[in-house]
């Protein structure tokens, strides 16, 4: 959850998991709900890529930004690996990954801030590791993202593209 920049859009699901590697996040996080929704924050310390602490089976929807964009291939791999467990059969992944096909991240992957990765090998990765893609593309330079779905049927969240057609 790094800031947890992100962590309040998600107050609409009754429990939230937070995974990392900082013991400073859970403190962070914890004042951006309110005394009421406390109770409903669950937080792990990790190592690499471990999920173990969160229970099987236990999770509709993985989000991670502005974290895979630092991971090795291998590591997204395993990590890709390790949330197959805790996903519900249908759940679903929204990731930020480093795509350097594009000049902004190949720009950051060079200078050794991000490790390198491409669309290509990250879809590769998702289908390895026996998901679905749903949707992969870029927010803007430096953003871009992958949805995809662990098989199943049992996640109530269904996820649908939406378009605007301009004339």
């Amino acid at each position: 959850p790094g800031t947890g920049m992100f962590s309040r859009e998600f107050k609409a699901w009754h429990l939230n998991y937070f995974l990392d590697v900082n013991t400073w996040v859970e403190k962070s996080i914890r004042k951006k709900f309110p005394p009421r929704s406390q109770k409903n924050l669950k937080f792990y310390l990790t190592t690499r890529t471990k999920c173990d602490p969160i229970p099987t089976q236990s999770c509709n929807f993985v989000f991670s930004w502005d974290t895979f964009v630092f991971f090795t291939q291998q590591h997204v791999q395993q990590y890709l690996h390790d949330i197959k467990r805790i996903l519900i059969p249908g759940g679903y992944v929204f990731i930020q990954y480093a795509d350097c096909h594009y000049d902004k991240e190949l720009d950051l992957a060079n200078r050794g801030y991000w490790n390198y990765n491409t669309k290509t090998a990250m879809t590769q990765m998702i289908k390895d590791e026996g998901y679905e893609v749903v949707e992969m593309h870029q927010f803007r330079p430096g953003a871009s993202y992958a949805i995809f779905q662990k098989p199943g049927k049992q996640n109530p969240v269904v996820y649908n593209i939406n378009e605007i057609i301009l004339d």
